[in-house]
């Protein structure tokens, strides 16, 4: 009632939806530096987590231009689908200057992945946009359930979506964990950069994690399950999915951003 009348009295104020959010990122246990970045803009509901490629050379460079050109990028007040817009323009950018800083700087090869999730936090119906190129992840928890939102730009994960993995792996004897980092897309490799892009529903109550790979390797999706399934605050989550990650070695840098999507207020 409070709420209908201002609204009656001031249209220009719009309810937003809340986002309980967490985020960390750490070297691991085996690494001696971390070359992920991420980007945590609350105000704007968006989100990002780059990873660095370890085996080029200016890797936490990398990450780190891309979440600073999608951070500058989307600080402004605009409507959503401009935000997106934006977050799109600021990736090409970085494959630019990624490039840039290469050449200079007399690298072979520098580059990092991207994931983008951002949320319509005005919309009435809780929606999202994700944009990634790599095999950093979205996962969205529903009811009990994991389910991997992204698909992974490597070697492993196109030859899986085209269904010849299994004849691969069984006629040269190649082992699939061989070919699941070997990206065939990221930010940096090449001229143009060719994000993937979705929209995706949400739901009152669903959880999202963001994260690099040094997260979901040490983490099966039930483990993944598990810590979401304990319940509580989003840092409360990004705790157990950390121990869990430890427990399981933490033999690359992790990174994660955990988001419970919640109700308009």
């Amino acid at each position: 009632m409070k709420w209908g009348f201002l609204s009656r009295l001031f249209p220009s104020v719009r309810r937003r939806r809340i986002l309980d959010v967490a985020s960390l990122s750490a070297c691991g246990l085996v690494r001696a530096d971390n070359q992920d970045h991420f980007l945590v803009n609350r105000g704007r509901a968006f989100f990002c987590v780059a990873d660095g490629m370890g085996g080029g050379e200016g890797g936490a460079e990398a990450s780190d231009i891309v979440c600073r050109c999608i951070g500058k990028a989307v600080a402004c007040r605009t409507p959503f689908p401009e935000r997106v817009h934006r977050a799109a323009e600021a990736i090409r950018t970085a494959n630019r200057e990624i490039r840039a800083y290469a050449q200079k700087a007399g690298y072979r090869q520098m580059a990092t992945t991207v994931t983008v999730f951002a949320v319509d936090e005005r919309a009435k119906d809780p929606s999202a946009v994700i944009g990634y190129v790599g095999d950093s992840r979205v996962y969205r928890i529903r009811d009990g359930a994991v389910a991997q939102l992204t698909h992974d730009h490597t070697m492993a994960g196109e030859l899986s979506r085209r269904g010849s993995m299994k004849g691969l792996s069984e006629g040269l004897g190649l082992r699939i964990g061989k070919l699941s980092h070997v990206l065939t897309r990221a930010v940096g490799i090449e001229s143009e950069v060719q994000p993937d892009w979705k929209k995706v529903d949400l739901r009152e109550g669903d959880w999202i994690l963001i994260c690099s790979d040094g997260v979901y390797d040490m983490v099966s999706d039930e483990g993944i399950r598990e810590a979401f399934a304990a319940g509580g605050r989003a840092e409360d989550v990004a705790a157990r999915l950390e121990r869990k990650t430890l427990d399981g070695g933490a033999v690359d840098n992790y990174t994660m951003v955990v988001v419970k999507v919640g109700g308009m207020r």
